[in-house]
């Protein structure tokens, strides 16, 4: 149990700890930190405008040394007419084609600290309960819940199905 536990928090914090890595290097990529990398606008970029009555979805495809790339955003109508925006330009990434944006629209940016704010959030929430918890309460639990014969036969005189299955898992 203690294998598993230990696990369990090793694996959470590779999971955000890659999300978070993941979403730090796709902000500096769109120039979200600042004018690192050169952006080049696309073109041949072929866009296709999506509007229902909420939202607006943009798919755009563009072709960087012969290899197509294809990307979309989705928004609400309002958001796409508060940016103001006349004719759509893709700009691209110089060194890593496939990280593309509309000008003029910041979604991305957004959901890259979006994505840092919620990794960030939950790799401490983990660090810190594998600090500060009581470990051997964990383990004492669940080996306790493991112990516990789980499935026992159904009792058909009991009518309601979920009463039947709580019977079924908590029978004394």
């Amino acid at each position: 149990m203690k294998l598993i536990i230990k696990l369990f928090f090793i694996l959470g914090i590779a999971f955000w700890g890659l999300g978070l890595l993941y979403s730090f290097s796709k902000l500096i990529a769109l120039n979200g930190l600042g004018d690192i990398y050169e952006m080049n606008e696309a073109r041949n970029a072929k866009t296709e405008i999506i509007r229902d009555s909420t939202d607006i979805s943009i798919l755009y495809t563009y072709q960087v040394e012969g290899k197509v790339y294809q990307d979309n955003y989705k928004m609400f109508v309002e958001y796409f007419e508060q940016c103001g925006i006349d004719t759509i330009v893709v700009k691209y990434n110089k060194y890593f084609p496939m990280v593309s944006f509309i000008d003029g629209v910041p979604l991305k940016i957004r959901k890259q600290k979006t994505g840092i704010f919620i990794s960030t959030f939950f790799l401490l929430f983990l660090i810190l309960l594998w600090k500060l918890s009581n470990k051997d309460k964990w383990i004492k639990t669940y080996e306790e819940v493991g112990n516990r014969p789980w499935l026992y036969p159904d009792d058909q005189t009991i009518k309601n199905p979920f009463k039947r299955f709580v019977n079924r898992l908590f029978k004394k």
